[in-house]
């Protein structure tokens, strides 16, 4: 007797066919069904020879074979009888185990797109709905798997578009081939001016949103959440659909405390294949609500509605200072800025002020979600660039992520530079004009000595007419007092200030954060 055996990466589960050679009865190889086969049912065993003691009758022989609808069956023998005076009685005939559709389309995934099945299976994001899958007997069972792990279709898509290339037979039962394209029933509408109220870009759930704001399924699944109603879930939730997120370097706006979201359009990706810029692609929403002396004050939103550099959406939403905790009341600014907002020493930018950010010769516009700034550990379910790339965001997936190089105080002041200042001081706007100062770093530069942050800086005499740092370096290695970034970090109120925007208050920018971090690497230079 001979076995042949697969084993599935998505479970660890076995289905085996077992070859008797003596009876002729050979196994049925993946993608080579016969519908028509009829399914062996086994032989009964031989009856017990007679003894004073009694035989136990033969065990029922085990065959393989294919069901009029193509699946897979196993057929075990039934045990022989036991013996008396006479002879125990024959064992009887076999009885069908059907193998699940699920898991034999995925047994042949295993032996046909094996790279694509390890892929997913290794991927921790990917993995769980390949397990779902494999134990689905029904489509509707798989279709509930998709559902379920709708945020992973991106990757999922491709193994189904394997398995409809490879395994269409074994997986006809699971309709694999109506999932391998994308349809997103439910998206966020793309638009080119600001929803009037805050409640209506999509941030929050809706009560008639399946299962609080999920995002769809494939093969066109109901996605949920947006559209302009205010009929929002309760309590008060963020749709199913936005991830939350956190820079590894966050700038400094007074000490606020700022909450970021994200919305990437279920059938889109991030091209990343210029790893310094991403490409973020049309419908992206991203999100920040600040809140300042305990009070929230406003809620940013930008979105790309269009393919151009600068077709993006800046729009600013003001709180109700008398139900700070009702999202559907927030109004947009109609581009307009608010000092002192809700009270507070918090000012909301206008438009003017978010492009003087935002629009600096940056292609993606966006400041906090890109390589070095999600290259760091997850305090939860926000998103990491390993996140990110096992969800299929990236198109070329980067899950060991980037890490700023030099010693912990070199990183630290490095990285703060990137986050604060690189928007502004990039190698695209090259400011100052003929000696560019150069603060956000590139993932092609490994080493510390060799980082624009570092060659444009230390060292580097300021050309400025302002006397406060005239003939100063811009990083004067163990010289903090005339080092004119730390000087201008330390000014506010005047127009030396840096950042100029976001930062209002009389006291120190960041004293135990940006300042200690530059202290400590002006310090440390020799």
């Amino acid at each position: 007797m001979g076995r042949v055996e697969r084993r599935s990466h998505a479970t660890g589960l076995r289905w085996v066919s077992l070859v008797f050679v003596a009876l002729g009865v050979t196994a049925v190889a993946c993608g080579d069904d016969d519908d028509s086969a009829p399914v062996n049912t086994g032989s009964g065993g031989d009856a017990g020879a007679p003894s004073s003691s009694g035989g136990k009758g033969g065990g029922g022989s085990s065959s393989a074979g294919t069901s009029a609808a193509g699946t897979q069956t196993m057929v075990s023998g039934g045990a022989g009888g036991v013996g008396g005076m006479s002879g125990g009685e024959a064992g009887a005939g076999g009885t069908p185990i059907m193998t699940p559709a699920g898991e034999l389309c995925t047994a042949c995934g295993d032996v046909e797109c094996k790279a694509t099945m390890k892929a997913c299976s290794d991927n921790p994001e990917c993995s769980p709905w390949l397990t779902c899958v494999a134990a689905c007997d029904t489509a509707a069972c798989i279709t509930s798997c998709d559902r379920t792990h709708e945020n992973v279709a991106r990757i999922y898509r491709g193994v189904y578009d394997c398995l409809c290339t490879s395994c269409a037979d074994d997986c006809a039962p699971a309709k694999a081939c109506n999932k391998k394209t994308c349809v997103d029933n439910n998206p966020l509408p793309v638009t080119d001016t600001a929803p009037a109220t805050l409640a209506e870009t999509g941030l929050y759930a809706f009560a008639n949103d399946a299962a609080a704001g999920g995002a769809g399924g494939a093969g066109g699944a109901d996605g949920a959440g947006g559209g302009s109603s205010v009929d929002l879930a309760m309590p008060i939730a963020i749709a199913g659909r936005v991830h939350k997120f956190e820079p590894k370097y966050p700038l400094w706006a007074d000490g606020a405390v700022k909450d970021r979201y994200v919305y990437i359009p279920k059938c889109s990706t991030i091209d990343d294949t210029d790893m310094d810029h991403w490409n973020f692609p049309v419908g992206t929403r991203f999100w920040k609500t600040f809140t300042v002396e305990g009070k929230v004050v406003e809620t940013r939103m930008l979105e790309r509605f269009g393919t151009g550099a600068v077709q993006w959406v800046y729009a600013a939403y003001q709180w109700d200072v008398n139900s700070p905790t009702d999202p559907t009341l927030p109004k947009w600014t109609n581009d307009t800025a608010v000092v002192n907002a809700n009270g507070t020493t918090h000012d909301i930018p206008g438009k003017a002020q978010c492009t003087q950010c935002h629009n600096t010769g940056l292609t993606e516009k966006i400041l906090g979600f890109s390589a070095f700034q999600l290259s760091h550990d997850t305090s939860g379910n926000d998103l990491t660039i390993k996140r990110i790339s096992d969800l299929g965001w990236l198109t070329t997936p980067a899950p060991d992520g980037f890490q700023v190089p030099g010693t912990p105080v070199q990183q630290a002041a490095l990285g703060y530079m990137h986050g604060n200042c690189g928007g502004c001081h990039n190698n695209i706007a090259n400011i100052p004009n003929g000696n560019p100062q150069i603060l956000r770093l590139s993932v092609g530069q490994k080493t510390y000595a060799t980082t624009d942050a570092v060659i444009s800086t230390v060292g580097v005499v300021v050309q400025s007419g302002n006397a406060a740092i005239a003939g100063k370096s811009r990083i004067a290695a163990h010289d903090p007092t005339n080092s004119a970034i730390l000087i201008r970090m330390k000014d506010r109120g005047t127009g030396l200030q840096m950042p100029p925007l976001g930062t209002v208050s009389t006291k120190l920018p960041d004293t135990d954060g940006g300042v200690k971090a530059l202290t400590d690497w002006i310090n440390s230079i020799p």
